[in-house]
């Protein structure tokens, strides 16, 4: 998860730096209307904006556990770690991408995409130790106990994000 990550970062911020190479007055326009989106979308977070959050509602097959244990993690983690072909239920990972492809900053790229599918890993890394259904079950209910603050984190980040990326333009003058 955490190299697929560090892929899709790096795929998106180069996509990004080869639209800048050629458009380079794009930037600005594109990074005051992906503030706006954000500024949407952090709304959408803290539960006052219905919006829908781009993605996928597709599910890891069953069967990718039956190829032994490093081939179906290995398949299971390029997969889930990218982020975009399954379940996205913050607002924050869409924005990340979209904002990756308007700077353009491959090494920013590799280091947000590492960070996201660290995170997105999280509860793999910390089931870790977790020998019983039930050890995994509980983590699994913590997890999922921290999913409002969770929402009220992302929409504080796309705020700051979206705040940023407005008026930013603004403030170089």
């Amino acid at each position: 998860m955490t190299a697929a990550g560090a892929g899709l970062g790096a795929a998106c911020a180069a996509a990004g730096a080869g639209v800048l190479a050629a458009a380079p007055d794009a930037q600005q326009p594109l990074a005051v209307a992906l503030g706006a989106i954000a500024l949407a979308y952090a709304l959408r977070e803290q539960g006052w904006l219905p919006l829908p959050v781009p993605g996928r509602d597709w599910q890891v097959p069953a069967s990718w556990v039956r190829h032994g244990f490093y081939r179906s993690a290995a398949i299971f983690g390029a997969t889930v770690g990218f982020g975009v072909f399954t379940r996205i239920p913050y607002a924050s990972l869409p924005i990340l991408l979209a904002s990756l492809v308007v700077l353009g900053n491959v090494p920013l790229g590799i280091a947000a995409g590492t960070l996201y599918g660290l995170m997105r890993a999280l509860s793999i890394y910390s089931s870790m130790n977790s020998n019983e259904v039930e050890q995994l079950v509980r983590l699994n209910q913590r997890l999922i106990a921290l999913t409002p603050a969770a929402h009220q984190i992302t929409g504080i980040a796309l705020a700051v994000l979206g705040a940023y990326l407005v008026t930013a333009p603004y403030l170089q003058r």
